[in-house]
């Protein structure tokens, strides 16, 4: 996970093309269907145009694999991802949901709980992030209106994340040349650069090489479980996975250029990516009609990764 301050380090400032709109306040996150079509503003990167979210949900339906790149901390992004399972849903069949935010030893629980709830079956939130056994490094209040609607979706929910076992096993090896994990040395330099600005320039060469293995292998991971998942497929991770030109796009099977992926960026106001990460980037007011942040405090360098 990287924290919401690091996201727009490799972003270039857009240029003001884009009309903005604040969502309202208070029902800004509980009216998601009246107010989420309304949200800030969608550009399609390759014309540099704004378009609207049926448009996007147009140029997204066809795609056998849509990445969705959040900030781990800002509710409505989350609300934006729950509008979008459930409205891709809806002009063609989705076969499978992939969450950063799940790791592999949920995975039994989360196949039983939504088999159960399937069967018509319901389960109040609290006791919903008991049974599937949720991880509680990420916050459930973030999380949970989203776990809900796609654990009683039809389509099958995936763990896309690394085990603890596996993550202690990688930072305790620490490989000598972890640089030589990446796919390329400018990729290996980028992942580099992000995991020292997070620990403001603090970091030992041990904990980099662990730090680096990890991030490879979490990247790796969200890629072959979208290549083994049913198709059309939808993955919901950190901004920096998501990425064409460094995260998990490059481990694909059919590589990051696959026409057939689709890969949608949510940023906040004032950031703007360019073709070779994403084809679509949802800018976002850092604040609601009244003034509320949108977003929760970054908390400065030192950040916990997930």
């Amino acid at each position: 996970m990287f924290k919401s301050s690091f996201i727009g380090m490799g972003l270039a400032l857009l240029a003001g093309c884009a009309s903005v709109n604040a969502p309202v306040a208070d029902s800004a996150y509980t009216r998601v269907e009246s107010h989420i079509p309304g949200w800030g503003a969608i550009i399609e990167l390759s014309s540099g145009k704004q378009i609207s979210p049926t448009q996007l949900l147009d140029e997204l339906a066809p795609a056998q694999t849509v990445m969705v790149g959040e900030v781990h901390d800002n509710f409505a992004h989350h609300l934006i991802e729950q509008w979008l399972a459930t409205h891709l849903a809806q002009r063609r069949p989705q076969g499978a949901v992939v969450l950063e935010m799940l790791d592999s030893e949920r995975q039994r629980p989360v196949n039983e709980v939504q088999a159960w709830l399937g069967q018509g079956n319901q389960v109040r939130s609290q006791r919903l992030k008991q049974i599937i056994h949720w991880d509680e490094r990420w916050s459930w209040e973030q999380y949970g209106p989203l776990m809900e609607a796609l654990m009683t979706a039809p389509s099958t929910l995936l763990a896309g994340n690394l085990p603890a076992a596996e993550r202690k096993r990688l930072m305790a090896a620490a490989v000598q040349d972890p640089d030589g994990l990446f796919p390329s040395p400018g990729i290996a330099a980028r992942q580099r650069q992000y995991i020292k600005e997070m620990h403001c320039g603090q970091i030992d060469a041990v904990r980099m090489n662990g730090l680096l293995a990890i991030q490879h292998a979490r990247d790796q991971r969200m890629a072959q479980v979208l290549d083994s998942a049913e198709a059309p497929r939808l993955l919901f991770a950190g901004v920096l996975h998501t990425l064409k030109s460094l995260g998990a796009p490059q481990y694909l099977a059919q590589g990051a250029s696959d026409p057939g992926l689709k890969v949608l960026v949510i940023s906040e106001q004032g950031h703007s990516l360019t073709t070779r990460d994403a084809d679509y980037v949802w800018l976002l007011p850092a604040e609601d009609a009244d003034g509320t942040a949108l977003v929760a405090d970054a908390g400065g360098c030192d950040q916990p990764a997930h």
